[in-house]
């Protein structure tokens, strides 16, 4: 029989007796191990800190200036010929 996800890493922690008797209360609620309680909720706020950081987030001043600009007439310039040239010998298109 394989094992699919093998756990072989470890973190430890410390932390005060009232805050692991807080988190062995709510793993017991839930039917958990204390560890896998830890785990669930590490991870949980660790997607949730990833997917915050990948969000581009605007004021409504900011939005309506990056409308304008994904709208407008472009306008070509020294600057933009030269990292169109360099984006064609990069991708090579």
């Amino acid at each position: 029989m394989a094992i699919k996800d093998k756990k072989e890493e470890r973190i430890d922690a410390r932390l005060t007796a009232e805050a692991k008797q807080q988190i062995d209360q709510a793993a017991a609620l839930q039917g958990r191990s204390t560890s896998d309680f830890m785990v669930q909720a590490a991870l949980k706020e660790a997607s949730q800190v990833i997917e915050q950081q990948r969000i581009i987030r605007l004021t409504i001043e900011e939005s309506l200036v990056l409308a304008e600009l994904m709208t407008g007439e472009s306008k070509v310039n020294e600057a933009s010929v030269a990292a169109m040239r360099r984006h064609r010998e990069i991708i090579g298109s």
